[in-house]
């Protein structure tokens, strides 16, 4: 089997230390957390929903919009949607 490094640079020293501290918790080392995260990753035969919605995400980052404000946007939209369903029945 043929293997290879890959070296990144240029990750804050707070990411190294958040991926040590995950892969600490769950037991194992940070290059055997990261490699599981690239192969969880690359061998998804679908696009998470974390990916799909990153263009909502840093539309809603832009939007300058507060997090409650976001919440009762949601919350409305399905109390509407509710309300639609409740008038089929």
């Amino acid at each position: 089997m043929l293997t290879d490094t890959i070296q990144i640079s240029g990750l804050p020293e707070t990411v190294i230390q958040s991926v040590s501290d995950r892969a600490k918790a769950v037991g194992t080392t940070a290059e055997e957390y990261v490699r599981y995260l690239i192969e969880e990753d690359l061998s998804s035969s679908s696009l998470n929903l974390r990916v799909l919605f990153a263009p909502v995400r840093e539309q809603i980052k832009g939007s300058g919009i507060s997090e409650s404000e976001l919440n009762e946007i949601l919350e409305e939209a399905r109390e509407e949607v509710f309300q639609k369903n409740q008038d089929k029945k």
